[in-house]
């Protein structure tokens, strides 16, 4: 029987929220999907989705689009997903026949939003330009001038524009005064250091925070930061209120959290707060997305590797924290220095040293689904690229379960 994972990469909106996610097939650990036969691939997808993943685990409530070519006959599966919740990409390597036009604009007639990937112009495109409701253009195929062009083109059909491959904060600003309508790309996990920005008082009291609970002080110490600053005590207790942890009865108070929690507990949620504080809708937010998802991926590998509860709690900070001069704005080392932490999880954040940093880029690249460069360290802790998947899968669960 083949395991099936599935990828996914966000798509942002000019706000730097989350609007979509573009879902890829996988059936191993390589960086292409395995089956030859588009056809099988799709309809793997939407078993997964429908059966062992759930919509909720992969999308929670956002959009899906799955890659599609004329090879597939998506007809035939297409009633099981709901269309307010999924669309299609058509993939550049597809076939434009005039039958596969006609199947495009039988999912537009069902409702099914349609996005045609890698533009590059031709006449044969006109009738889809026309049919679909966003365009994606690699950035990386046009310089500055050419990518304006080739924008051009594509608005006056009166679709939505994606740039893709977007990979720096230079780049996204460019895409932003081109007048792209989202985007896609890593460029929200890199930092835009400003040397001389202080850290915003929130975050210092977070990070106040922080410290206090990592060196267990007293409970009346740690109230005293949270009633200064009332909505982070708002926010702290629906993170803990969440399905994470299945509590038999509510948390009420700031006390209770710790004294039914427990130091570590609260920690790891005082992390996720930090994030939080990014904008109100923080669910939607890339950056608290990938530390979250991050934080749970680390504690659960280092659980598999170590089977140890103290370097799993490690992990979990190590791999939240990576993002933190993303987050902050300052250099990684200036917002290392201002929290406690052990030597090892500092090594794993600045230089990806010893053996949290080891898994820390483990799952950076497993993130980016590049295998590649880390197959000799999934040997050396006896990791199988499946089974990290599988862990992966997990931790994305976990993120799911944050009920805010």
């Amino acid at each position: 029987m083949v395991k099936i994972f599935i990828a996914r990469q966000p798509i942002i909106d000019q706000n730097g929220r989350i609007f979509a996610y573009e879902l890829l097939f996988r059936s191993g650990f390589t960086d292409q999907a395995d089956f030859k036969e588009g056809k099988t691939a799709t309809v793997k997808v939407i078993e997964s989705l429908m059966s062992s993943f759930g919509l909720k685990p992969i999308l929670r409530d956002k959009k899906g689009f799955i890659n599609i070519d004329e090879t597939m006959d998506i007809l035939s599966v297409v009633e099981v997903l709901p269309s307010d919740r999924i669309g299609f990409e058509i993939l550049e390597t597809s076939v434009l026949s005039e039958s596969f036009l006609q199947n495009m604009t039988r999912l537009k007639e069902l409702g099914y939003e349609l996005s045609l990937d890698d533009f590059v112009y031709s006449e044969e495109l006109i009738p889809y330009l026309k049919l679909v409701d966003y365009v994606k253009i690699d950035v990386l195929e046009y310089d500055e001038e050419t990518l304006a062009e080739a924008l051009d083109k594509v608005k006056r059909f009166n679709v939505k524009t994606i740039a893709e491959k977007v990979e720096t904060y230079e780049m996204y600003s460019l895409c932003c005064e081109l007048g792209f309508d989202y985007f896609q790309g890593y460029f929200f996990q890199k930092p835009k250091v400003i040397a001389s920005k202080t850290i915003e008082p929130a975050y210092t009291a977070l990070i106040r925070l922080y410290n206090l609970i990592s060196q267990e002080a007293e409970v009346r110490e740690i109230e005293k930061v949270f009633k200064k600053f009332s909505d982070l005590s708002v926010k702290l207790l629906q993170l803990i209120n969440s399905a994470y942890y299945s509590l038999r009865q509510p948390v009420k108070s700031i006390r209770h959290a710790i004294l039914m929690l427990g130091y570590k507990n609260l920690l790891r949620w005082v992390l996720i707060l930090m994030y939080s504080l990014r904008q109100e809708d923080f669910t939607s937010d890339p950056l608290f997305e990938e530390a979250s998802i991050r934080g749970f991926f680390m504690e659960k590998l280092a659980r598999r590797v170590f089977n140890d509860r103290d370097t799993a709690d490690k992990a979990f900070i190590a791999g939240i924290l990576s993002l933190i001069d993303v987050l902050l704005g300052v250099p990684k080392e200036e917002a290392v220095k201002a929290m406690w932490l052990e030597e090892d999880v500092k090594e794993a954040i600045l230089s990806r040293k010893g053996p949290l940093g080891d898994l820390l880029t483990i799952v950076e690249s497993v993130q980016r689904w590049n295998f590649r460069t880390i197959r000799d360290t999934l040997k050396t802790y006896g990791l199988s690229p499946p089974e990290v998947l599988e862990i992966q899968s997990k931790a994305l669960r976990d993120y799911a379960n944050l009920e805010f």
